[in-house]
């Protein structure tokens, strides 16, 4: 595909995704992007995973009754799931399973074939070509003969370390001691196939951002908020119901996400001294004159995950305009976005970008104040090291995209650029990097000496070959309730 066809297509998509609501795409129609999606990973992506890492045989073992990540792109098979790279454009991927053992498997000169499981009549199983049982390991690895065994155990990134110490011992019974020799982790193949994207991957997670906005956005407004009466935890159950009634699931760690008040009235008098403040109960009434943010999650297709925020500021009666003090902190976290945006780019590792984007940052004018584990001692360290009117920052580019488990940032594939993720600053960051473009700024506010307030901005975007490239309306102002 060249390049003015490929951009044509990514911009169709980009188009046409805030006329897309997820109601109005069937189980059906869900299910053939899904299947979409996995063919053209297999066929564009997987060669280049595999080769790039001196890979020739790729085995990913699951159980039954263990949920596996890769499940989103392998699809709902268990056991060895294999893929050989025996020459020519196409990997060679089979399934030898406990479910395929019977009627569902005949042999052809001494190796395993499927002649179409009965369980499935279309589906994902039409992405493979070989079906068998596990007892046909040994005798199928034999038969290739491959120099180096990609398996799913990793000491960094729990996506490529699905297999128990049981699971471990039982493949190399199988396999034997010279193929068990010949094991390495799969963890640097996981994580290419997963960041490098397939279009339709790309306008899937596109049309994902969009709808979450405009839920967020509509969330932050007097639609949904009238100042004395709405609480936070109103406020997110309406997103709940906007989102249940559009089919799309809330995608978070935490049972009910809600809106935090970052400067009020009650702020000032609650605070201790020593700690980071903001109001985050339930049954807070959201007040004339509060500043907050808000961050929520999407979860498209059963694959797609969202995660990115929008502030919010609650104006006071006869009040024409932010006061002054929380508009220069908000505008001081929005200058330093083009900062950090211009440093993100294709080819370069994580560590180095953040590297790249502390040095400046700081010619800019900022102090970098690079959170260690976000709780009560960073805040202490944010106290000690803001002096006057200069900011601090802090910065979180996490990948995002796909749905690898639970926890949003934590275990997803890719490079993350933070200090607190160093065991992915050795990532390299490839085309069409899906991420979180997720920093705070630290500004003292003239009204609370002592207490710099912390603007949280965020959004999700791609990396190409041009840069970062905005994949929704970015945040630029301060949402208004009157």
């Amino acid at each position: 595909m060249n390049i003015t066809r490929s951009c044509s297509i990514f911009l169709f998509g980009i188009v046409v995704a805030g006329a897309v609501s997820a109601h109005e795409i069937s189980a059906k129609a869900s299910a053939e992007i899904m299947h979409l999606i996995r063919s053209e990973k297999f066929d564009l992506i997987l060669p280049g995973a595999m080769r790039d890492n001196g890979v020739d045989m790729w085995i990913h073992a699951t159980r039954v009754g263990n949920a596996d990540p890769m499940s989103i792109y392998f699809g709902p098979v268990d056991g060895y799931i294999i893929f050989t790279d025996r020459g020519g454009d196409r990997i060679e991927r089979a399934v030898l399973g406990d479910r395929n053992r019977s009627q569902n498997v005949q042999e052809k000169n001494g190796e395993p074939v499927s002649r179409g499981p009965s369980r499935y009549s279309s589906g994902p199983m039409d992405l493979y070509d070989i079906f068998g049982s596990p007892d046909d390991l040994r005798e199928f690895v034999r038969q290739r003969d491959p120099n180096r065994i990609a398996v799913n155990m990793s000491s960094w990134i729990a996506v490529a370390d699905g297999l128990s110490a049981t699971e471990l011992q039982t493949l190399e019974e199988r396999l034997g001691p010279e193929y068990s020799e010949r094991l390495t982790s799969s963890e640097n193949v996981v994580t290419d196939f997963s960041v490098r994207r397939v279009q339709r991957e790309i306008v899937a997670f596109a049309n994902a951002v969009e709808m979450h906005r405009q839920v967020l956005e509509r969330a932050l407004s007097n639609e949904v908020i009238t100042p004395g009466v709405t609480t936070l935890q109103d406020v997110a159950w309406w997103v709940q119901e906007q989102l249940h009634d559009q089919g799309i699931k809330w995608f978070s760690s935490l049972e009910l996400p809600l809106p935090r008040i970052l400067y009020s009235v009650e702020s000032e008098r609650v605070a201790p001294p020593d700690t980071r403040w903001w109001i985050h109960y339930p049954e807070y009434v959201i007040q004339r004159g509060d500043f907050g943010t808000y961050d929520i999650g999407v979860l498209y297709l059963g694959a797609f995950r969202t995660d990115f925020k929008r502030n919010f500021y609650v104006m006071r009666e006869n009040e024409r305009t932010v006061p002054a003090s929380i508009q220069h902190a908000y505008d001081r976290a929005i200058a330093a976005r083009e900062i950090i945006r211009k440093n993100i780019v294709v080819g370069r590792t994580a560590g180095d970008t953040l590297d790249a984007i502390i040095e400046g940052m700081e010619d800019a004018g900022y102090i970098s104040t690079q959170f260690i584990n976000m709780g009560t001692e960073d805040y202490r360290m944010i106290q000690r090291e803001i002096t006057g009117d200069r900011s601090g920052f802090s910065i979180d580019l996490h990948p995002e995209g796909t749905k690898t488990g639970p926890a949003a940032s934590d275990v997803a594939v890719g490079a993350s650029i933070a200090q607190f993720r160093g065991d992915r600053a050795h990532l390299v960051i490839q085309e069409d990097h899906l991420f979180s473009l997720e920093y705070m700024v630290h500004t003292v506010m003239p009204d609370r000496p002592g207490f710099p307030m912390s603007v949280n901005i965020e959004g999700n975007h791609i990396v190409t070959r041009w840069g970062v490239e905005y994949l929704h309306p970015p945040n630029d102002r301060i949402l208004l309730i009157r």
